[in-house]
């Protein structure tokens, strides 16, 4: 590894216990960084709304009890090692991604990340192998977990875990990174092509955060807006370095990844919930975006403290400067009829996804001023959400009444203002 010099100011690093959780992070096909393949996926969420089609659409890949093929063994790390010519050349490209991190972030990596390539049938077997051993050893967080994206109307009433995600990975993960094992996956078909290579670029920036600042991060489990701002922030940072990263590449070679990319097959992923996939890959485009604005004024260091230091709401990370009001308004938290499940904050992030998934824009959601919501199981055994929302004006609350309201419509959701502030009320 190159010897870099550091950053000016050194960002203190986060010391955070090993959550049994562990937050993956996962690069996926809906937002990598070419006009095609983006354009790509908006057409195709909104022809599907277009076309009134979502009614329409094929259901969920089926799949047995565990999500995958019952008959299949766990993965473990280097059980699927490829022949010595393909481990050389994929050596010798981490070798080079490695140098071109330290150089484009001046400092270094602590220790060489080991990269599996694999297909798209295994990374899938290792990423719900994971997300089955963290559903077993919390059961009452999974159970709040489901209840939340089953009211919020992510999931079907029937839907769970493993089966959404066996779709989203399959269809939709390029690749992924697990801070608490640190292993680095890279869905392949056996060849190190340019687009294999922007992926390993992306999850290799990934491990070098995590690194430097310990990705882990336990705590943000009880806030949901403060877990998306954050992986904003780390998905932002990896997605920085591999712009970087194809802005060297030749116009033959961008050409030639542009084409690559504009072929990968997406499965059933249409088949999820359009507000899911927004929410879930959302944070490329934004962190991307807030993360350049940083750059432009404070230099490559603003990486380094957006990932120690995330910003303090989704809103922070949409909004651009001086457009919106950023103080958090105190929100009261939504008295439940029932058992509760979990109790956080939603975010803007949460609202531009639903709200944009049905037709509105951006701005919709713009003008947020803090919320709170309660997940709960009332008497009948139904999960449900109350959520209340403080907009900064009224007009700010009209305007996403608006996009609520066309929600609502479909989901069969209560929206009411009561003292100025929005109320949400919904069972799956």
């Amino acid at each position: 590894m190159s010897e870099q010099p550091n950053s000016d100011t050194e960002p203190a690093e986060v010391e955070a216990e090993v959550s049994r959780f562990s937050l993956w992070f996962l690069r996926g096909v809906l937002v990598v960084a070419t006009a095609v393949v983006l354009a790509f996926a908006v057409q195709a969420i909104f022809s599907l709304l277009d076309d009134d089609g979502l009614a329409d659409l094929p259901a969920t890949t089926p799949t047995t009890d565990l999500g995958i093929d019952e008959a299949t063994d766990s993965v473990e790390p280097g059980a699927l090692d490829p022949p010595a010519d393909e481990q050389a050349e994929l050596d010798a490209f981490v070798d080079e991604a490695i140098a071109f991190i330290e150089e484009a972030r001046r400092r270094d990596f602590l220790e060489r990340p080991d990269v599996e390539l694999v297909d798209v049938d295994t990374m899938t077997r290792i990423v719900l192998d994971d997300l089955e051993s963290e559903l077993a050893a919390d059961p009452e967080g999974s159970a709040a977990s489901l209840a939340f994206a089953r009211s919020i109307g992510f999931f079907g009433p029937d839907d769970d875990m493993l089966d959404v995600y066996e779709v989203f990975v399959s269809g939709g993960v390029l690749g992924v990174y697990f801070p608490s094992s640190d292993r680095l996956l890279v869905r392949s078909n056996g060849e190190l092509t340019l687009s294999a290579k922007a992926t390993v670029v992306h999850e290799l920036v990934h491990a070098f955060d995590d690194q430097h600042f310990a990705l882990d991060r336990p705590e943000l489990s009880g806030d949901g807006d403060a877990a998306w701002t954050f992986t904003a922030a780390v998905e932002g940072s990896a997605t920085v370095i591999e712009e970087l990263w194809r802005d060297s590449l030749s116009a033959a070679e961008q050409t030639q990844l542009a084409a690559e990319e504009a072929t990968f097959e997406v499965g059933d992923i249409f088949s999820l919930d359009v507000g899911f996939l927004l929410y879930q890959t959302a944070v490329y485009d934004y962190g991307n975006t807030w993360l350049n604005r940083r750059i432009a004024e404070e230099g490559i260091s603003a990486i380094d403290d957006a990932v120690a230091n995330p910003a303090s709401s989704s809103e922070a990370v949409i909004e651009a400067p001086g457009t919106v009001d950023l103080a958090i308004v105190d929100v009261p938290v939504p008295d439940v009829d029932g058992e509760v499940l979990w109790q956080g904050t939603g975010g803007q992030a949460l609202l531009e996804a639903l709200t944009v998934a049905v037709g509105g824009t951006p701005g919709t959601a713009s003008g947020w001023g803090g919320d709170a919501l309660s997940v709960y199981r009332d008497s009948g055994g139904r999960e449900c959400l109350r959520w209340i929302i403080a907009m900064d004006t009224p007009r700010d609350r009209k305007e996403l009444r608006v996009g609520l309201d066309q929600w609502a419509a479909g989901v069969g959701a209560d929206i009411s203002d009561v003292g100025g502030l929005v109320h949400v009320e919904r069972c799956a």
